[in-house]
């Protein structure tokens, strides 16, 4: 499904990940583990080595995308690249936040080796990334992303982006259902409220609006004249998930949007978590 207008036919295939939460015990980690401040080391869960194989997966599929286009390949981190130590929480690697950049700079060596032309840096959480996302612009600083030019800084609260004629609009904190079937109507009505903001304000609506956070994967489609896309995530149920919603299965994954002459379309690349297995009696 695209949308079209007329520009310019160089390709650029963008690439969006977001909560990879490193340094979440049940967040993404490389499969060798990762020193600790004290000389130890932590070494994954299976589960964690799971993710590591999705994510090698996704930029995997990235590079075929950029390739089959000999495109320039964007990427935009949409939040939440670390877990932080908040609200008590024991699923955490390390309370060091050094340490989970560390293990956040280890994960973004697989999209580094790409090639990558452009990095965008999206703040999180500041439970998560620390006041003013400061873990965030450490992270932007490092990989020379693109810096917000009112603010100065590498990474932004607010992404807007003109591609080929193409607005994108990307911020960490969207709206979703909280249950089953209102998941996409929240997506819809976000949708229809970011349209008529602009229209209202006699301003040009993004094409598409890129929002995170909610670790599940949801899609306005052509419901408005805006379409936004609630990105998967990279972090499995936390104890806060297995309290509040123990039937869910977070969407493991990121989208991959390529824009060329104008034109663009927008893919997910989702990877399912697999439910508990379940207890049986022995004979």
């Amino acid at each position: 499904m695209s949308r079209r207008r007329t520009h310019d036919d160089r390709t650029v295939v963008l690439a969006c990940v977001s909560d990879l939460h490193c340094g979440s015990t049940v967040g993404l980690i490389p499969s060798d583990g990762i020193d600790l401040d004290d000389g130890g080391r932590y070494e994954p869960s299976k589960a964690q080595r799971w993710l590591w194989q999705c994510w090698q997966e996704y930029w995997a599929e990235v590079a075929r995308e950029r390739d089959a286009h000999r495109a320039d390949l964007y990427v935009v981190l949409n939040g939440d690249a670390i877990d932080g130590a908040h609200h008590g929480t024991t699923q955490i690697v390390s309370g060091n936040l050094g340490v989970q950049a560390a293990v956040a700079r280890a994960c973004l060596e697989v999209p580094r080796a790409l090639g990558v032309d452009r990095w965008f840096v999206v703040r999180g959480t500041e439970a998560h990334v620390g006041p003013s996302a400061q873990a965030e612009e450490g992270i932007a600083r490092w990989l020379g992303a693109e810096k917000d030019p009112d603010t100065g800084t590498w990474s932004w609260w607010h992404l807007r982006m003109l591609i080929g004629g193409v607005l994108i609009d990307c911020a960490h904190h969207g709206r979703t259902g909280h249950r089953s079937w209102t998941r996409w109507n929240a997506t819809q009505l976000l949708a229809a409220d970011i349209a008529l903001s602009h229209l209202q304000d006699r301003e040009r609506p993004p094409d598409l609006a890129i929002r995170s956070h909610y670790h599940r994967y949801a899609d306005s489609y052509d419901a408005q004249p805006v379409r936004v896309i609630q990105t998967p995530a990279w972090q499995l149920a936390t104890a806060y998930v297995h309290r509040r919603a123990p039937e869910s299965l977070a969407d493991i994954g990121g989208i991959i949007v390529t824009i060329r002459g104008g034109a663009w379309t927008v893919r997910p690349v989702l990877y399912r978590p697999r439910r508990a297995t379940p207890w049986q009696a022995s004979t």
